[in-house]
């Protein structure tokens, strides 16, 4: 066997575990767990929380994708969360508009957005594997939102890099501060979000 050195040990629990790139939202996770909640009630209250904590990464507007494990059924099921196109959409559409391919930015940009899969899927998945209702599940990111939360250092950085596309966003403005990306150690509230 092959050993990775590390300077850290591996994190091991034996009753559950949540990680993520941000603590505020692991702690939320955790909590669920603790609360009696299912792997899939954390991983929903901890991306909702993600979506806050790191609206440049992820949120509500995105997709999701997961595989879930049943202990009891002893089966993988996988949930394609991704969007949908439009009702209109096809490739007739975009032919007659002139497009030879689906164009990422710029004029016709709007051919490749679809309806955000990410609010669809945490109800799939809280149907078929949930114990908890999704507005207890929302209520912790919700409360986040409202009250704030201090920018860690990486994060800042992250959200920095992205605040020229934000800015140019019709609502690219509510994820930024006075105009411009949260610095380190600031406090960021997210009231249209919440």
């Amino acid at each position: 066997m092959t050993w990775f050195q590390s300077r850290r040990s591996a994190i091991t629990a034996g009753r559950g575990i949540v990680a993520t790139s941000q603590p505020l939202a692991a702690q939320i996770g955790l909590r669920v767990l603790q609360d009696g909640g299912h792997a899939v009630d954390a991983a929903v209250a901890t991306s909702a929380a993600l979506g806050v904590v790191e609206p440049h990464n992820t949120g509500i507007g995105g997709d999701l994708f997961a595989l879930v494990w049943d202990a009891g059924t002893r089966r993988v099921t996988a949930l394609n969360g991704s969007g949908r196109a439009g009702r209109d959409a096809g490739i007739e559409d975009l032919k007659r508009r002139g497009l030879a391919t689906v164009p990422a930015a710029g004029e016709g940009a709007g051919a490749s957005v679809t309806v955000p899969g990410t609010v669809d899927g945490w109800t799939a998945l809280l149907e078929r594997h949930g114990r908890m209702g999704l507005s207890e599940l929302l209520a912790p990111a919700i409360e986040l939102a409202r009250e704030g939360f201090v920018v860690p250092e990486l994060i800042s950085d992250q959200w920095r890099d992205a605040e020229l596309k934000l800015r140019r966003l019709p609502s690219g403005a509510e994820l930024l501060l006075g105009g411009r990306a949260p610095r380190f150690g600031e406090v960021m509230r997210l009231e249209n979000l919440a």
